[in-house]
């Protein structure tokens, strides 16, 4: 396992060979299968940065989220924030260190309760933690928070199927915010919205990490958005870290995030190229082969790839699982 380490006093996160299984029975008396969602994950995150989480669907990285925040159980490995095991607490102390690390999920449609007006959406987290504000100072809280994320106060009233895509994610970014977190996990924030409104929402994040000091922990599927956003990027591949490249610019040197790099579009037209689309088909999740989950999809895998699983290993600050890296 690599030394994927930042130094422990700038850390706001820090993971520590974090493995998250799941078993399933094809019928009543069928045979139990294990899926590893996430595999042996070691990751510090630096306060006050936006950490990207990348990869194909069904790679983990939603999984991983949920156990940041300890919204699954961790089958080993721990979590630590800000210096406390999280794995470790109770219910009740967990529910209240939750106010300082928060959740916007991927589809707005879905992530507000239809029955709660935008009002009522807002006003829930204080609810919940037991902070409710003095009836004469919740209009004002409320308004405090929809002014934050650009949403004019007079929508107060409206409930979800009066908003548009982006009013309703703008909502749960301000919902996020209400009880002034450290940590938000952005679950593919922006994958349900229109191009143009996504780059109104990334716009709107950054704005509000250097206004509120917060630390993001950023999952996505889009490797180019990931570069534009992120300080650094982690890339998984069937649960497992294969890369982590210190900055948005550095080359990579794993064959599967060259391989999302030229499949992605760019939309530039002076700097775009022909889109080459990943080949092969994913391995079968419960039953992975025993050495590189990617060798039956890298044009370069040897021998060696197929029968020895390499480990996430460090060059510096890039750290990289490949026994035969690109240069």
């Amino acid at each position: 396992m690599a030394d994927t380490h930042t130094d422990p006093s700038t850390s706001l996160v820090a993971l520590r060979s974090l493995t998250r299984r799941f078993t399933s029975q094809t019928r009543l008396f069928g045979r139990r299968r294990v899926l590893t969602a996430v595999s042996d994950v070691t990751l510090d995150i630096a306060r006050g940065t936006v950490t990207g989480v990348v990869g194909e669907s069904g790679c983990g990285k939603s999984t991983l989220a949920r156990l940041v925040l300890r919204l699954l159980a961790v089958s080993s490995g721990s979590v630590h924030f800000d210096g406390t095991d999280l794995v470790s607490l109770s219910g009740a102390a967990m529910r209240a260190l939750r106010r300082r690390m928060q959740m916007v999920f991927q589809d707005p449609y879905s992530s507000i309760d239809p029955r709660y007006s935008v009002r009522a959406a807002l006003l829930e987290p204080l609810h919940v933690q037991g902070l409710r504000p003095p009836r004469a100072e919740e209009t004002a809280r409320v308004e405090q928070l929809m002014a934050m994320v650009g949403l004019n106060p007079s929508l107060m009233n409206s409930f979800p199927h009066q908003l548009s895509g982006g009013q309703k994610q703008r909502v749960g970014i301000a919902r996020a915010l209400a009880l002034q977190p450290d940590l938000v996990v952005l679950d593919e924030p922006t994958a349900s919205l229109d191009v143009s409104i996504q780059a109104q929402i990334i716009a709107l994040l950054e704005q509000l990490r250097q206004d509120l000091g917060l630390t993001y922990l950023f999952i996505s599927h889009d490797l180019s958005l990931v570069r534009y956003f992120c300080d650094r990027i982690v890339v998984m591949y069937l649960g497992r870290v294969v890369e982590i490249l210190p900055t948005a610019n550095t080359p990579p040197r794993h064959p599967y995030t060259r391989a999302l790099m030229d499949s992605s579009f760019e939309p530039d037209p002076q700097r775009r190229r022909v889109v080459t689309l990943l080949q092969g088909e994913l391995p079968d999740a419960f039953d992975l082969p025993a050495g590189c989950a990617y060798a039956a999809r890298c044009p370069g895998a040897t021998a060696r790839c197929r029968q020895e699983r390499p480990d996430l290993a460090s060059e510096g600050a890039h750290a990289l699982a490949c026994h035969h890296p690109l240069n």
